[in-house]
């Protein structure tokens, strides 16, 4: 709908051009999974996208200041509740931790 109305300042737009409402997403996203044959335990919500784009950028090295205003939370606290990485991530990340630490304290490149 969006191209019927270029001069609106909506960035989803219903076919009137005001806001598309989330209910409407909601219902559309569970329709398309429906219609798919997803199992009702596999599908999920547009809150659900929401967090796993958090978590995908925050993996991904963005910072979470910068995720904080992509989603328009107003503190951080609220955005480090979104963001749930994978227990890999965590894995990968003390061992990067460690290996500083131990090259910092004998002196050796802990890129070798």
């Amino acid at each position: 709908m969006r191209p019927k109305f270029p001069d609106s300042a909506v960035l989803f737009a219903d076919e009137s051009g005001g806001s598309l409402h989330r209910g409407t997403v909601r219902n559309g996203l569970r329709y398309l999974m429906e219609l798919e044959g997803c199992p009702a335990s596999e599908r999920f919500s547009p809150h659900a996208l929401r967090r796993a784009c958090a978590t995908h950028n925050y993996e991904r090295g963005v910072d979470l200041v910068a995720i904080q205003q992509m989603l328009g939370h107003w503190t951080v606290s609220s955005t480090m509740r979104y963001v749930r990485p994978s227990a890999t991530f965590i894995e990968d990340a003390y061992q990067r931790a460690v290996a500083c630490t131990l090259a910092e304290l004998t002196g050796k490149d802990s890129t070798a």
